[in-house]
């Protein structure tokens, strides 16, 4: 959320879905979104398009892959980040 608001141009939303593989929350921002070239590195320590420290997608990362969670980064020309909680 904190990342979608600071590169957002105005808006941010959260949209949640059940999918069968578990329930999917979309966090989306109007901002100019992921380079597709680069959309698998932002999870990388260090790796930022701001004036951040490229920290906070790497914590959300490794934090949700410790609870089974899953998180990907879509490059669709805005800031989306999907978070998949997976069925029990």
């Amino acid at each position: 959320m904190e990342n979608g608001l600071r590169h957002a141009s105005s808006r941010v939303w959260v949209t949640a879905r059940i999918q069968p593989q578990g329930v999917v929350i979309d966090v989306l921002d109007d901002g100019p979104g992921f380079d597709p070239a680069e959309v698998d590195r932002v999870f990388e320590a260090g790796v930022t398009s701001g004036n951040g420290h490229g920290l906070g997608l790497a914590v959300v990362r490794r934090l949700a892959a410790s609870a089974g969670v899953a998180v990907r980064a879509i490059a669709d020309g805005h800031g989306r980040v999907e978070v998949t909680f997976p069925t029990p």
